[in-house]
C-alpha cells in the first residue's frame, strides 16, 4: 500500500487515515541532533555574551604564555630555578591580598569598575614582565598581574551575577569555563609555535600579545557592560562580618579550597612530574593529555550543565567528587605501568578530571551567587576566589613533598582517599545550605 504525504484527512465511510509524513532516517538523525545543538545555546542577556567573549580572548592571550612562563625566567633571562618558584608564587600572594581589597570596592564602586581596574593592572604587568630582564623586575611585574587577577575575578563574578537570573547563572559559568578552555588551549599551541629560547624577542613579542588581549577586553567592557554600580549604593557599610557570619557559605569555600588544592593544583604540578619522571611519560604526551582534557571540557561542559539542571546542588558537588575519585583510581592503574600504556592510561585520567570539572564550574559559581545577599556580593566572590587562591598556594607544595618522599607510591590513592572524602562534605553540606540555593535551578 502506498503512503501518502499530504495533509491528514478525517477518517470516514470506511477510508483509512493515512500515516503522517516520515522522514529518511539519516535527516532525522540529522534534524534530532540540529535540534538538541540549538537547545544547548544558552538564552543569556548581551552583556553577558560581551563578558564571554573577552574572557575568550583574553584566555587565547593567556594560552600564549602560560606554559613559558618558568621557562622565560629561567632559560632566556638566566634566572635560578628556585628564585623562578618564588617569582611566580608572588602573583598568587598579591591576588590573594587584593582579591580581600577588590572585593569591598566592587560593592562600593561596581562591578565594572573593577574589572576595568584588573584588567589594566594584568595589562601592564604582561609589558612589564616581558621587558623583565632581572628577578626584581619580574617579581614586580608578577605582583602587578597578580593584584589585577584579584580584582578581576570577584568583579566579573559579581557582574555576570548581577545581569543573569538564577536559572541564567548555570549556563554562564558554564560557557565562562568552555571559553576559557578554549582560548587557553588555541593560545598555547599557537604561542608554541611563535617561542624560541634563542629569541628573547619572541618571548616579549607573546606577552606583548598577551597585555593587548586585556586592553581589547577592557574595550568591550567600556563599550558594551552595564556598570552593575546600582548593587553597591546604600551600603558602604557592610563589612567582611557579615560573610564570616554566613557558616553553610564559609563551609562551601572550605570545601572548594581542599577541591583546589587536591585536583587542579595537583594537575598542574604533581601529575606531570611524576608522569614524566617515573612512568617515563614523554613531554609531548603531555601536552597531548593536557590538550584531552581541554577538548573534553570545550565538548561536554554545556551538555553536562544542561544534564544536571534537575539535580540539587550538593548532590552534583558529590557527583564532581566521585568523578574526581575514579580520576585518582585510573592514575593508580597508570601508576603501574609505563611509557605509552601510562600516556594512554593518563589520556583517561585527563577526561575523567575534565568530568569533575564540568560538574564543579556549572554548579559551585552559581551555588555562590545565589548564597550572596546582593549588598555584599563583591565580598562573597573575593572569599571564594581567596579559596582558589589557598588552594593554588599550597596544593602545589604539598604535592611536590609527596612526589618527592616515600609517600609517592602511594600518591594517587591519597588522593583518591581525598576525593572520596569530599563526596561525603558535600552531600553533608546538602543539609546544611539553604533550601533556595541548594535546589537545582530546574528542579521542580
Amino acid at each position: 500500500m502506498s503512503l501518502e504525504h499530504g495533509p491528514r484527512r478525517p477518517a470516514g465511510n470506511g477510508e483509512r487515515e493515512p500515516f503522517p509524513p516520515q522522514l529518511p532516517p539519516v535527516q532525522t538523525a540529522r534534524t534530532a541532533t540540529a535540534g538538541y545543538l540549538r537547545s544547548l545555546k544558552p538564552e543569556l542577556p548581551a552583556s553577558v555574551w560581551t563578558v564571554i567573549t573577552g574572557v575568550a580572548i583574553s584566555a587565547v592571550g593567556n594560552g600564549f604564555v602560560l606554559p613559558f612562563g618558568a621557562i622565560y625566567l629561567h632559560v632566556v633571562r638566566g634566572v635560578p630555578i628556585p628564585v623562578v618558584g618564588v617569582i611566580i608564587s608572588a602573583s598568587a600572594l598579591a591576588s590573594l591580598l587584593a582579591g580581600t581589597v577588590g572585593g569591598s570596592l566592587v560593592d562600593r564602586l561596581g562591578p565594572r569598575t573593577m574589572m576595568l581596574a584588573g584588567l589594566i593592572l594584568q595589562t601592564l604587568g604582561y609589558v612589564w614582565f616581558g621587558f623583565s630582564t632581572t628577578a626584581p623586575q619580574a617579581t614586580a611585574s608578577m605582583l602587578l598581574i597578580g593584584s589585577g587577577l584579584g580584582c578581576f575575578y570577584p568583579s566579573m563574578a559579581s557582574l555576570l551575577a548581577a545581569v543573569t537570573n538564577r536559572s541564567q547563572r548555570a549556563s554562564a559559568a558554564s560557557l565562562q569555563y568552555a571559553a576559557t578552555n578554549l582560548g587557553i588551549g588555541v593560545g598555547a599551541v599557537i604561542g608554541g609555535l611563535v617561542v624560541s629560547t634563542s629569541s628573547p624577542e619572541s618571548f616579549t613579542a607573546i606577552y606583548l600579545v598577551d597585555a593587548a588581549s586585556f586592553l581589547l577586553f577592557g574595550a568591550l567592557v567600556v563599550a558594551l557592560v552595564p556598570s552593575g554600580r546600582h548593587l553597591a549604593e546604600g551600603h558602604q557599610r557592610s563589612s567582611y562580618r557579615m560573610v564570616l557570619r554566613d557558616r553553610p557559605f564559609m563551609g562551601l569555600i572550605a570545601f572548594n579550597a581542599l577541591v583546589v588544592l587536591s585536583t587542579y593544583a595537583q594537575l598542574d604540578s604533581a601529575v606531570p612530574l611524576y608522569a614524566r619522571l617515573f612512568l617515563g611519560v614523554p613531554t609531548v604526551a603531555l601536552g597531548l593529555i593536557l590538550a584531552a582534557n581541554t577538548a573534553f571540557i570545550v565538548l561536554a561542559q554545556l551538555p553536562i550543565s544542561r544534564a544536571v539542571r534537575h539535580l540539587d546542588r550538593s548532590r552534583t558537588l558529590s557527583l564532581s567528587a566521585a568523578a574526581w575519585l575514579l580520576t585518582w583510581l585510573v592514575g593508580e592503574v597508570a601508576s603501574l605501568t609505563h611509557g605509552l600504556t601510562a600516556s594512554l592510561l593518563l589520556g583517561v585520567f585527563a577526561v575523567c578530571f575534565g568530568l569533575g570539572e564540568c560538574l564543579l564550574s556549572a554548579t559551585i559559581g552559581p551555588l555562590v551567587a545565589d548564597l550572596a545577599p546582593a549588598a555584599v556580593r563583591g565580598r562573597y566572590m573575593a572569599a571564594f576566589n581567596l579559596s582558589w587562591g589557598v588552594g593554588l598556594l599550597l596544593g602545589p607544595a604539598i604535592g611536590g613533598l609527596v612526589v618527592g618522599s616515600f609517600v609517592r607510591p602511594a600518591m594517587w590513592l591519597l588522593w583518591a582517599a581525598v576525593a572520596a572524602g569530599l563526596v561525603v562534605w558535600a552531600e553533608r553540606l546538602g543539609r546544611r545550605l539553604p533550601a533556595s540555593a541548594n535546589r537545582g535551578p530546574l528542579a521542580s
